[in-house]
Protein backbone atom coordinates (compact mmCIF):
# COMPACT_ATOMS: atom_id res chain seq x y z
CA UNK A 1 0.00 0.00 0.00
CA UNK A 2 1.29 3.64 -1.06
CA UNK A 3 1.77 7.08 0.87
CA UNK A 4 -2.08 8.18 0.62
CA UNK A 5 -3.38 5.06 0.74
CA UNK A 6 -1.44 3.45 4.09
CA UNK A 7 -2.79 7.30 5.51
CA UNK A 8 -6.26 6.27 4.91
CA UNK A 9 -5.89 2.95 6.33
CA UNK A 10 -4.66 4.28 9.60
CA UNK A 11 -7.35 6.90 9.43
CA UNK A 12 -10.06 3.96 9.37
CA UNK A 13 -8.02 1.63 11.83
CA UNK A 14 -7.93 5.11 14.22
CA UNK A 15 -11.55 5.94 13.55
CA UNK A 16 -12.94 2.41 14.58
CA UNK A 17 -10.93 2.32 17.69
CA UNK A 18 -12.53 5.72 18.75
CA UNK A 19 -16.12 3.78 18.33
CA UNK A 20 -15.36 0.79 19.91
CA UNK A 21 -13.84 3.35 22.99
CA UNK A 22 -16.96 4.96 22.90
CA UNK A 23 -19.98 4.87 24.97
CA UNK A 24 -21.88 4.81 21.50
CA UNK A 25 -22.67 1.62 19.62
CA UNK A 26 -22.10 1.79 15.71
CA UNK A 27 -25.70 1.51 14.95
CA UNK A 28 -26.70 4.44 17.43
CA UNK A 29 -23.60 6.50 15.55
CA UNK A 30 -25.56 5.38 12.46
CA UNK A 31 -28.74 6.46 13.66
CA UNK A 32 -27.56 9.91 15.02
CA UNK A 33 -26.18 10.46 11.44
CA UNK A 34 -29.14 9.53 8.99
CA UNK A 35 -30.83 12.19 11.76
CA UNK A 36 -28.63 14.72 10.42
CA UNK A 37 -29.07 13.68 6.41
CA UNK A 38 -25.49 11.77 6.39
CA UNK A 39 -27.13 8.08 6.77
CA UNK A 40 -23.72 5.82 6.23
CA UNK A 41 -23.16 2.38 6.88
CA UNK A 42 -20.21 2.23 9.39
CA UNK A 43 -19.24 -1.46 8.47
CA UNK A 44 -18.41 -0.62 5.15
CA UNK A 45 -16.81 2.31 5.41
CA UNK A 46 -14.41 1.05 8.15
CA UNK A 47 -13.61 -2.14 6.42
CA UNK A 48 -12.93 -0.19 3.95
CA UNK A 49 -15.69 -1.67 0.85
CA UNK A 50 -15.80 2.23 0.27
CA UNK A 51 -14.11 5.05 0.02
CA UNK A 52 -13.74 7.22 2.87
CA UNK A 53 -14.46 10.94 2.38
CA UNK A 54 -13.65 13.57 4.20
CA UNK A 55 -17.32 14.93 5.32
CA UNK A 56 -18.30 11.64 6.43
CA UNK A 57 -15.11 11.58 8.45
CA UNK A 58 -16.61 14.75 9.61
CA UNK A 59 -19.95 13.70 10.36
CA UNK A 60 -18.56 10.63 12.13
CA UNK A 61 -16.37 13.14 14.71
CA UNK A 62 -18.87 15.08 14.99
CA UNK A 63 -21.11 12.20 16.74
CA UNK A 64 -18.82 11.52 19.01
CA UNK A 65 -17.55 14.91 19.84
CA UNK A 66 -14.69 15.16 18.70
CA UNK A 67 -12.06 18.47 17.07
CA UNK A 68 -11.15 17.47 13.96
CA UNK A 69 -7.84 18.48 15.01
CA UNK A 70 -7.59 16.39 18.00
CA UNK A 71 -8.14 13.17 15.57
CA UNK A 72 -5.69 14.46 13.03
CA UNK A 73 -2.82 14.75 15.70
CA UNK A 74 -3.92 11.63 17.02
CA UNK A 75 -2.64 9.55 13.90
CA UNK A 76 -0.24 12.05 12.34
CA UNK A 77 2.90 12.60 12.85
CA UNK A 78 4.17 16.11 13.37
CA UNK A 79 6.22 17.28 10.70
CA UNK A 80 10.54 17.86 11.84
CA UNK A 81 10.54 20.80 9.84
CA UNK A 82 8.05 23.61 8.63
CA UNK A 83 6.83 24.22 5.52
CA UNK A 84 7.96 27.74 4.11
CA UNK A 85 4.44 28.23 2.76
CA UNK A 86 2.72 27.29 6.12
CA UNK A 87 5.45 29.49 7.97
CA UNK A 88 4.68 32.68 5.47
CA UNK A 89 0.91 31.80 6.53
CA UNK A 90 1.24 31.68 9.81
CA UNK A 91 3.34 34.90 10.46
CA UNK A 92 0.20 36.66 8.35
CA UNK A 93 -2.41 35.66 10.94
CA UNK A 94 -0.46 34.89 14.00
CA UNK A 95 -1.33 39.15 14.62
CA UNK A 96 -4.60 38.78 13.66
CA UNK A 97 -5.77 35.87 16.31
CA UNK A 98 -7.84 37.79 18.77
CA UNK A 99 -6.50 37.21 22.24
CA UNK A 100 -8.99 35.02 24.63
CA UNK A 101 -10.31 38.13 26.34
CA UNK A 102 -10.75 39.41 22.75
CA UNK A 103 -12.64 36.59 21.88
CA UNK A 104 -15.51 36.53 24.84
CA UNK A 105 -18.90 37.68 24.32
CA UNK A 106 -19.02 41.73 24.47
CA UNK A 107 -15.29 42.08 24.22
CA UNK A 108 -15.42 44.62 21.09
CA UNK A 109 -11.82 44.70 19.45
CA UNK A 110 -10.00 48.32 19.57
CA UNK A 111 -10.22 50.39 16.92
CA UNK A 112 -6.02 49.64 16.65
CA UNK A 113 -6.62 46.15 16.23
CA UNK A 114 -8.97 46.55 13.59
CA UNK A 115 -7.02 48.30 11.78
CA UNK A 116 -4.10 45.78 12.33
CA UNK A 117 -6.49 42.99 10.67
CA UNK A 118 -6.99 45.06 8.04
CA UNK A 119 -3.36 45.41 7.26
CA UNK A 120 -2.66 42.18 7.66
CA UNK A 121 -5.49 41.17 5.41
CA UNK A 122 -3.90 43.81 2.87
CA UNK A 123 -0.70 41.86 3.24
CA UNK A 124 -2.90 38.54 2.56
CA UNK A 125 -4.19 39.79 -0.29
CA UNK A 126 -1.09 40.75 -2.21
CA UNK A 127 0.69 37.71 -0.98
CA UNK A 128 -2.13 35.48 -2.50
CA UNK A 129 -1.51 38.12 -5.73
CA UNK A 130 2.32 37.64 -5.73
CA UNK A 131 1.08 33.36 -5.44
CA UNK A 132 -0.96 33.31 -8.28
CA UNK A 133 1.22 35.54 -10.87
CA UNK A 134 4.09 32.78 -10.30
CA UNK A 135 1.70 30.52 -11.23
CA UNK A 136 0.67 31.76 -14.61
Amino acid sequence: MGGSKAEVARVREALSSLIDLSDLSRREIERRLAGQGSGVDLNRLLTGKFELKLFQLFDVLQVLDIQPLEFFRLILKEPEQRNPLIERMQALFASVRPSAAARLPGNRPAEKDLEELRHRVDQLAQLVEQLRARSR
